[in-house]
Parts: structure tokens; sequence; C-alpha cells
């Protein structure tokens, strides 16, 4: 509907000066979406999906889970992958090594909860504020694909990790008078980047020009 109301402004508007070309509508509508294909395609092995944020980049601890739970339901849900370990075993794994501070490297986190393939996330920034008043909510990070038996990358091959970035837009910029508002926001805003995470392993549906107004 969004993209039938365009075209007929567009037409309206075109019409003052030219005739507006209906076969030209009729195609755009027709033709499928255009789409993103998958940057990585996952092994169907035990994996599991850990969020490194050392640099305390999320304001709240449960963001760590809400991220890692998204992107591990959303890869099943998709069925992309057939067993997934809970990302709370691999957090509890890391926190009781870093409590010692004996930080463990990511192949070893994997093996400590059965996972052949770890996807490893390292939070970079995560701010619902530029100027301490409005809300202008922002996050990214860099995610890698371990080989936990092989010790290798598997993901990205030519760089060390991909960046992600993300944001919410059309926010009211009074969500942070309060500290309930701002912690939905921040949790609306995991959301929003873990299903960014999710997308690098599957093919997608992205906006066309002027259907990505409300799009990051």
């Amino acid at each position: 509907m969004k993209r039938i109301l365009i075209l007929l402004t567009i037409c309206t508007v075109h019409s003052l000066l030219s005739s507006c070309n209906i076969g030209t509508m009729v195609a755009y509508i027709a033709s499928p979406d255009p789409e993103q294909e998958a940057l990585f395609e996952l092994p169907d092995v035990p994996t599991v999906v850990f969020i490194d944020d050392r640099m305390n980049a999320l304001p709240y601890t449960r963001l760590r889970r809400i991220i890692a739970d998204k992107v591990t339901d959303e890869l099943l849900s998709r069925e992309l992958l057939t067993t997934m370990i809970s990302p709370r075993d691999v957090m509890r794994v890391s926190a009781t090594n870093d409590k010692y501070n004996e930080l463990l490297p990511i192949n070893e986190l994997g093996k400590a909860v059965d996972a052949t393939v770890v996807i490893y996330i390292e939070m970079t920034l995560f701010d619902l504020t530029n100027d301490g008043q409005t809300a202008n909510p922002i996050a990214s990070c860099s995610i890698r694909v371990v080989d936990v038996e092989n010790r290798a990358r598997l993901f990205p091959l030519e760089t060390g990790s991909l960046n992600i970035s993300d944001k919410l837009d059309h926010i009211a910029p009074n969500r942070m008078s309060s500290s309930s508002e701002a912690r939905k926001l921040s949790e609306e805003l995991a959301i929003e980047l873990a299903d960014s995470i999710a997308k690098v392993f599957y093919t997608h549906t992205i906006g066309r020009l002027g259907e990505n107004l409300d799009r990051k």
C-alpha cells in the first residue's frame, strides 16, 4: 500500500508537467522487492552466540541477554541452524573466568559449552542520547564467526570483523524523560541491533528508494 501511495503521489506531481506512464507504475508495483543476500551461510553445527561487552557500552547487563537471545531465536525460527546452545550458558562461563581475571579465548568459551561455532559479537557503541536529554538511539558492534576446533575465523575472511550499526528512527524526543522510558528504549534498540545481526546470515528484502523513510 505504501508503494502505491508513493507512486500515485509521484504521478500526480509528474502529471502537471507530462502524462504519467501507467505502464511504468504497474511494472513497479508488480516487481518483487529487492533483496540483500546473506553475507555468510552458517554451517549447521552446534552454535552459540556470545556478546562481549568488556567496554561496558551497554547500560544494563540484561541487554546482553536480549541481543543474544534475539539472534538465537531468529536463526532457529528461520531454520538456519538445527542446534543452538543457550547464550546464558556461555555467559556464565565467561563471568566465572572474568571474576578471576582469566579471559578465555573465543574458542575456549565455545569448547566450554560444547559449541562447534561461536558467533562472537563485541559491543562498540550503545547510546540513547547525544546530549543527555533528547532521545537519539544508536548502537554498533563488530561480529565474527569462529570455528572452535580449528581456532579459525570463518567470517569475515577479508577483515578481522564485520562492523554493524543501527539506530531507531522517529523516536519521540521525550523518551528520555524517565528511567523506565529510557530502559524500554534501550531494549527496543537492543532488539533492532539483534535483528540486523541475524540478517547477516540470511537473504532478506530491503526497502526501495522512497520506501525507506522509517528504516535505518
